[in-house]
């Protein structure tokens, strides 16, 4: 059977190189290679061709041309007899969505390595991924969701294959020293790989994983039909967080900090954000990597290519991962309404919640949520977050009639598994249930700039919400207890000795005192101004009482007024007022 074939040598450890040797059989006299812009999952343009430093073609008679069309596209001159393409690519992007590669670890995301060769993207794609030759990686391994080859050992060096080049892209590939433990759902293995040395419980954590991966099985009623295997691949480093969806895979960043405690039973919230993060990559599986938008029927990654249902694919998820948690027993219901507290309050706390819709947030993610800048809390809606209440109100509402947001995802999956999801689909299936109105109120939510009625529907699922003056810029809801501490209305980090604005909230104190994400903040009524003092200035400052405020404004000294009132921005208190809703609502899936 004819493939495409790549070979990958990791030929420079300290300078982070690799090469690729691109091998196939040409089937016209003239074919495009092009590397993907982005990758499946991250929607923003990544320009990974940026990373290759030479590259060049022959054939058994020689050298051939080969012209660089733009910034991701060469054309190559064939003469209808085997090619071969080396080229050699810069690998150091610390995230899971790109290439990395240290005398510790290889992360090696095909989509930001092989190129494409047009009119052969439907062959079988083989990798052959070599050891790297130095003391460093002796004891080096192979993981991957890529099919072996028989002459390939288990976590061996080898050949791997992928049914074309859709699957090859979607099929991350992590080398280095690693751990690994199994556990099996339905019959079929899943893996768990930890790379490095570890001061951490993997056995609790493969029993935990194994908990929340059945309640997210639960809530579909089967795995997918292809699905053969599982591999959570989990990079730890010192500092790191992220995590990326693929087939029958995931990559995950992480700090080592994150894992588990040996011998202490408790979930702390490290712990927690991790299972959340492995949740969430999880329910992927079925959510975004096989139902998807019609138009991620076939990816198309030289550009942008836009969807308005980010939404549904991130926001649902967003509300299982942390739900699948509680499901299984691994975090109590309060400790799941605290972290239900932070999801509301970074929505509510922003002024964007009422200037952006969701529909509109999916759409511009190229450009306005993948691409923050210092006015984002005033115009970006996270559909992420504000996708997962939309999710927490469209439960609620079920409730209310004797159905639940399950019996949704269920009806989306088995109806559009084939044809993916349009712009309606939501509003089809509700509609055809029963829920008419609801499918022209979740339209409104979907299209409409305004926030959504979290405190009319929870009483469904037995809390009340409340809401609060936010009190610092860490403030995700809770009580406080007995203080009452105005806040800024700005983000602030310590540059250079002062504290600059990064972010001013559109009606907050600063903004009312003409203050600019960039101004240095100098003295607060004659008094010098900290990290640590502003916020216990503020605090003993009179309430209405015009306060004299220094600022540099680039070089330029300035002064101006600054009258504390009650801050503008809110954040959530929840209080479960009916456990017997609340258990019910948290409840496994059966």
């Amino acid at each position: 059977m004819k493939s495409v074939m790549y070979q990958l040598d990791i030929t420079d450890v300290s300078a982070h190189l690799i090469s690729v040797t691109l091998s196939f059989t040409p089937q016209s006299s003239v074919h495009e290679l092009t590397l993907p812009a982005w990758i499946p999952g991250s929607y923003m343009i990544r320009d990974f061709a940026r990373n290759i430093v030479a590259i060049s073609a022959c054939d058994k008679s020689g050298a051939l041309e080969l012209q660089q069309l733009d910034k991701q596209r060469w054309q190559l001159q064939c003469n209808h007899t085997p090619v071969t393409v080396s080229y050699q690519l810069y690998a150091y992007d610390l995230s899971v969505r790109a290439a990395y590669i240290d005398d510790e670890v290889a992360v090696l995301n095909p989509a930001s390595l092989c190129l494409s060769v047009s009119e052969l993207e439907t062959l079988p794609h083989q990798v052959n991924v070599s050891k790297p030759q130095s003391r460093a990686t002796e004891r080096w391994r192979v993981a991957t969701g890529l099919i072996r080859s028989q002459s390939t050992d288990f976590l061996g060096f080898g050949q791997y294959t992928a049914a074309n080049y859709q699957v090859l892209i979607d099929s991350p590939i992590l080398l280095g020293k690693f751990t690994l433990t199994e556990f099996t759902i339905d019959g079929i293995s899943h893996y768990l790989v930890v790379t490095g040395d570890n001061l951490t419980d993997l056995s609790r954590f493969t029993s935990d994983l194994t908990r929340i991966c059945q309640q997210q099985v639960q809530v579909f009623g089967s795995l997918p039909a292809d699905l053969t295997s599982y591999w959570f691949l989990l990079w730890v480093t010192e500092d790191g967080y992220g995590g990326l969806e693929h087939l029958n895979s995931t990559l995950l960043l992480c700090s080592r900090f994150d894992l588990p405690v040996p011998e202490q039973p408790q979930v702390d919230e490290n712990y927690q954000n991790l299972l959340a993060l492995c949740s969430h990559e999880y329910f992927h599986t079925w959510w975004v990597k096989r139902l998807k938008p019609v138009v991620f029927q076939q990816y198309q990654l030289t550009a942008e290519q836009y969807t308005n249902q980010l939404w549904l694919y991130e926001g649902f998820t967003s509300y299982y991962d942390d739900l699948a948690l509680v499901r299984a027993g691994l975090i109590d219901s309060k400790t799941y309404i605290k972290t239900l507290e932070k999801t509301i309050s970074r929505v509510t706390r922003n002024p964007s919640d009422d200037r952006q819709s969701l529909v509109d947030s999916s759409f511009t993610a190229w450009t306005k949520f993948y691409k923050q800048d210092e006015n984002a809390v005033n115009s970006v809606v996270s559909y992420y977050a504000k996708g997962a209440l939309l999710a927490l109100c469209l439960d609620a509402s079920l409730r209310r009639q004797n159905s639940n947001l399950d019996a949704i995802v269920r009806q989306l999956w088995q109806r559009y598994l084939l044809s993916g999801t349009p712009d309606n689909a939501l509003q089809e299936v509700l509609t055809e249930l029963g829920f008419n109105e609801l499918a022209a109120q979740s339209d409104r939510w979907l299209t409409q700039t305004a926030a959504l009625p979290l405190a009319e529907l929870l009483p469904a699922l037995g809390l009340i919400l409340t809401l609060r003056p936010m009190q610092h810029a860490d403030d995700f809801g809770g009580e406080t207890g007995t203080e009452n501490l105005p806040f800024i209305g700005a983000q602030t980090k310590q540059l250079n000795g002062l504290l600059q604005l990064t972010q001013v909230y559109h009606g907050g104190i600063a903004h009312q005192a003409g203050l600019m994400a960039g101004d240095q903040l100098l003295a607060l009524d004659g008094r010098k101004i900290t990290a640590t003092s502003l916020p216990q200035l503020l605090k003993r400052a009179i309430k209405d009482k015009p306060l004299l405020l220094h600022y540099y404004r680039k070089d330029r000294l300035l002064q101006s007024q600054l009258t504390l009132t009650t801050a503008s921005q809110q954040v959530a208190i929840l209080t479960i007022t009916e456990q017997p809703k609340c258990d019910y609502w948290l409840q496994p899936v059966q």
